[in-house]
């Protein structure tokens, strides 16, 4: 049995297959296991292209309709009627929708959290603008006192020396 991986590694790109085909080159049995393995197989797939009217589906078979690829999701084999187009019954499900669903669930998080943020930078701006006031205010205080303290021992010496 093949592992996902496996099968990853031999997948070729459409430009990769075409080289394969230059100056009359013969294929080998694992180039044609590329070729086989890179190509769409609708069955094995259960990939049928745009969804259509009257057609039959089977669980599991996905369409292509309106931009967006639709599962089956029914328990039994459905027809496809008017009025149960991908999209408007249960009986489909994209997983794009769900997916776009927690892409925009997730953008209104990180818009929450964007704003959240930059309201927090802004109180940790002012905080910083008080704390550097505090410090220089401090500072201006130790210098003060600092220049008493010089301008008293002087005194002192100079009372002391007379």
């Amino acid at each position: 049995m093949l592992s996902l991986s496996t099968i990853a590694t031999s997948l070729k790109n459409r430009y990769d297959l075409k080289i394969l085909f230059k100056n009359k080159s013969r294929l080998s049995e694992t180039q044609f296991a590329d070729l086989i393995d890179s190509t769409l197989n609708k069955k094995e797939d259960k990939f049928y292209g745009v969804w259509q009217k009257g057609r039959t589906y089977s669980p599991g078979d996905v369409v292509y309709y309106q931009g967006v690829l639709w599962e089956v999701q029914a328990a039994t084999e459905i027809c496809a009627k008017d009025n149960e187009e991908p999209g408007t019954c249960s009986n489909w499900k994209s997983h794009v929708n769900e997916l776009e669903q927690k892409v925009n669930k997730l953008d209104k998080n990180l818009t929450t959290l964007n704003t959240a943020f930059t309201t927090y930078q802004q109180q940790m701006e002012l905080r910083l603008d008080k704390l550097l006031k505090y410090i220089t205010l401090l500072s201006l205080g130790v210098a003060i006192a600092l220049l008493w303290l010089v301008i008293e021992s002087i005194d002192y010496l100079f009372s002391f020396a007379a």
